[in-house]
């Protein structure tokens, strides 16, 4: 029917960014909005997009089947989004692409279904940026969107509850529609008892239509639950046929029913014809697709029909639960599968299914699901069930329960003896999976690598799932090889990535792409490690969950370095907060890499917080020995805090002596250096020179490692009154450092070279601005928050603007500048005013501190530069 004021405040709202329909169930939102877009269709106004949702929609992939169905393979074009930030940015850049000047309207419908962070983050972004592009958002309670913010702005058009009550002239015409005229009273009467609701006028309909004496069945109506349940029963469901009520009783286990499922549940035909009839009949069915393929039922019908079903007793219920289950097996819909296989109590088909698909579910997000069907059954069950023991046993390790994992682990295995064939094959698989899993999380790099041959004996009948085991095999056995030094990890890493590729499993493919880029910065790569991370975290956006942990503990790392510790401190944040985003605590290696970039961070006078992350260092190896690489960090760490502390000399002597007891590890590169560090904070200038320039003499280290020995080495000899040794080794350790930007090592080491640095810049250095960055760097106290409100760039500077603006902390004149970068002063004073403008500063400290927020210069005292020039 047409519900003419409707319509038009319909018309009128979608001039706006967003409409919000939001009402109680049953209000009529999805009736209104259909016979809305019908008329708009035939009136020849622009064609709008229907998108049903439900749950299956909360998950990222389910949301996007969604809007592809809706929009068409033509208008979303290419491979399903990483992010919800990226599905946006598709929607939007498809509206742009539509041909005329029309908006493109996209109707939402149910949004409440599909409540959760993924829609949320989508619908954050789309509203957020102005387009061609009109949401109308139907929902029975408020979407996660700033709604007061875009009513202040006049972005947000809105129809409650209180809109769609039906008006006596519209609950006349729907009752028409039914062949019920009611007189001007009884109407009246009706309309006052259900308040004008939508579902309760319908059923009002049904049961007034053929009724000899329709006003008193009106006085009798009642709008209250039991009244209308009541209704259902006596006037709806009896008087349908035996065979549609037999189809609606049997099909009421499913959360939705298409015509083939509705088929398996009543074993009979016709199921699809018997659905669209009730559609068309208003009988509260409701089609979710605009192909009228899958049905749902009003939520008030579908709890009827399941208490009518629950009356033929248990076993009644659970042979349907079982059909459903048989049926979503075979049509490849496992999650549903093994649920209602569970509710049904067929634990050989449930147990089919996990064998078969765990590992998707598991990736896929369906840890609720798998926690519903693991959590039905007891300690004795289990130890008859291996493989739901070992989905069991999953689940603990994503809790972070390692030892009640372990315990599951052995009863599984103490099962496998009772299988054969590919049944034992896949559980012998899948037990090296999670014994790898596990020897990561516990950071026991021995125990995993004795399951290194997993990967390669990975091989059944099929060559998808093959790739994924395979994949999480290599992710697993890359990770504890990086944490124990074996030169193999970044193979391993990538034969990950690319096997999880070939099998589209992207949460492996970017867990290994983390892994990758934080073995590259731990490594001193800090160029390849941030453009891995970057293209990583670009593509899954600002994303929070555990896998990208390592991307952003990568970019913290280079970004501290690099001296950005407004972008260090930022990137940190980000793991800390990502590292805790399935519930539980990090695995030890995560830990040990947050505490060894949260080292990095700390100022040289930041006592407090030396002594805080060496408590927690200190706790964290309380019970646990690191593999190879990761106790050489944490034993650089452990000597670099204590010199943060002010220790004692004999204590950090005594610390030098512990890391030494391990020559192999004391060899080490990131470790000698911190050695050596702490040598000389100990007061032997002597030993730290000897050590640092062991470091600066081996020919395979470079980057920061051979910029911090020479920094080191520098501040001994100067120590020793080696004025021109230390000269010569701090003009190499610059020479190094000025091509990667390498500040951290440099400043970490002053005040120690002060007085080399001024020599330097006395008697002629071609590196004057990067002695200005690092004594700016040393001179800038810890680490601080990143800044959420920095106004962006207008423009992107240019590489000479770039080298231009690194001078402007110095005391440097204009004139200086030029002749530094070996060009006129009138194309210093050109980018100058270039810069300004892009960073819309009024002069050059005003350019300085914007450039900081920004992270184009390293933070730090502006050594009052003036506007000179």
């Amino acid at each position: 029917m047409v519900r003419a004021r409707l319509h038009q405040r319909l018309d009128q709202a979608v001039d706006r960014p967003v409409t919000l329909v939001a009402a109680p169930p049953g209000a009529g939102k999805t009736m209104l909005l259909a016979a809305w877009l019908d008329a708009r269709e035939h009136s020849g106004s622009a064609a709008a997009a229907w998108v049903s949702l439900d749950r299956d929609a909360v998950a990222l992939p389910g949301l996007w089947a969604r809007l592809v169905a809706a929009l068409g393979p033509g208008t979303l074009r290419g491979a399903a989004p990483a992010t919800p930030e990226r599905v946006a940015e598709r929607l939007l850049s498809a509206a742009e692409a539509k041909p005329g000047r029309a908006p493109l309207v996209v109707v939402l419908d149910d949004l409440q279904d599909a409540d959760g962070p993924v829609l949320a983050a989508v619908l954050a972004t789309l509203v957020r940026r102005p387009s061609r592009l009109r949401l109308v958002l139907s929902t029975r309670h408020d979407p996660d969107l700033p709604l007061h913010r875009l009513r202040v702005s006049g972005e947000l058009a809105e129809l409650r509850g209180a809109d769609l009550a039906f008006t006596a002239p519209e609950a006349a015409q729907l009752l028409a529609g039914h062949d019920v005229h009611l007189a001007e009273e009884d109407l009246g009467q009706l309309v006052a008892r259900t308040e004008g609701w939508a579902a309760g006028l319908r059923l009002a309909a049904l049961s007034l239509a053929g009724h000899p004496d329709p006003g008193a069945l009106v006085a009798d109506f009642a709008g209250d639950d039991r009244a209308i349940v009541g209704f259902l029963i006596e006037e709806v469901l009896s008087r349908q046929p035996p065979d549609v009520r037999e189809l609606l009783l049997r099909t009421s286990v499913v959360d939705r029913v298409s015509g083939p499922l509705a088929d398996a549940l009543t074993g009979a035909t016709g199921g699809h014809d018997t659905l669209a009839a009730l559609v068309r009949a208003n009988a509260f069915v409701v089609p979710v697709d605009r192909h009228n393929r899958w049905f749902r039922y009003h939520g008030l019908f579908a709890e009827l029909l399941r208490s009518q079903l629950a009356c033929r007793g248990a076993e009644a219920v659970a042979e349907q639960h079982r059909r459903a289950a048989a049926w979503y097996a075979e049509a490849e819909r496992p999650a549903d599968a093994v649920r209602h296989a569970a509710r049904g109590g067929d634990w050989d088909l449930a147990e089919s299914v996990l064998a078969e698909h765990w590992i998707e579910l598991r990736l896929d997000g369906a840890g609720a699901t798998l926690d519903q069907v693991v959590g039905q059954l007891s300690a004795d069950a289990l130890e008859r069930r291996p493989h739901v023991a070992l989905v069991a046993a999953a689940r603990s390790l994503d809790e972070g329960d390692g030892e009640r994992a372990a315990a599951l682990m052995r009863t599984a295995a103490g099962q496998r003896a009772g299988l054969s064939g590919r049944r034992r094959a896949l559980l012998t698989r899948d037990l090296s999976l999670l014994r790898l899993e596990r020897a990561r999380r516990g950071g026991d790099a021995a125990a995993g690598l004795r399951e290194r041959a997993v990967a390669a004996a990975i091989t059944c009948d099929d060559a998808h799932r093959d790739r994924v085991a395979r994949a999480l095999a290599h992710l697993e056995l890359g990770r504890l090889q990086a944490a124990a030094g074996d030169a193999t990890a970044e193979g391993e890493l990538r034969r990950a990535a690319e096997l999880a590729q070939q099998a589209g499993a992207a949460p492996v493919e970017h867990a290994a792409g983390a892994e990758r880029a934080w073995l590259c910065a731990q490594d001193g790569r800090l160029r390849q490690a941030t453009l891995a991370a970057d293209a990583l975290l670009d593509r899954r956006g600002e994303g929070c969950e555990p896998a990208l942990t390592p991307a952003h503990l990568a970019r913290a790392l280079a970004a501290a370095e690099s001296g950005n510790t407004l972008l260090a401190a930022s990137e940190l944040d980000r793991a800390a907060h990502a590292s805790i985003a399935g519930g539980a605590l990090p695995d030890r290696l995560t830990a040990l890499g947050l505490l060894l970039v949260r080292s990095r961070l700390l100022a040289a006078d930041d006592h407090e917080g030396a002594v805080a992350v060496l408590a927690a260092l200190d706790l964290l190896l309380d019970d646990w020995v690191p593999p190879a690489a990761a106790r050489m960090h944490a034993r650089a760490a452990h000597a670099r805090l204590l010199t943060r502390t002010a220790a004692a000399a004999a204590t950090l002597r005594s610390d030098v002596a512990a890391a030494e007891d391990d020559d192999e590890l004391a060899q080490q590169a990131p470790l000698a250096v911190a050695l050596a560090r702490a040598e000389l904070a100990a007061g032997d200038p002597a030993g730290a020179l000897l050590r640092a320039r062991a470091v600066v003499d081996r020919a395979d280290v470079a980057g920061c490692d051979a910029v911090a020995a020479l920094a080191v080495a520098a501040a001994a000899a100067e120590v020793q009154q080696e004025r021109h040794a230390a000269a010569e080794l701090t003009e190499r350790a610059l020479e190094l450092a000025e091509p990667e930007g390498l500040r951290l090592g440099l400043a970490d080491t002053t005040p120690g070279l002060d007085p080399v640095f001024a020599h330097l810049l006395r008697f002629g250095t071609s590196h004057r601005s990067l002695i200005g960055e690092v004594q700016e760097l040393a001179a800038s106290g810890s680490a601080g928050a990143a800044t959420a409100d920095v106004m962006p760039l207008r423009d992107e500077l240019s590489e000479r603007e770039l080298a231009v603006l690194r001078y402007l902390p110095t005391m440097l004149t204009a004139g200086e500048i030029a002749a530094e970068l070996f060009v006129t002063v009138n194309t210093v004073k050109s980018h100058l005013k270039s810069i300004y403008r892009k960073l819309d500063a009024r002069g050059r400290r005003d350019a300085v501190r914007r450039a900081r927020e920004l992270g184009l210069v390293a933070p730090g005292r502006l050594t009052d530069p003036g506007d000179r020039g």
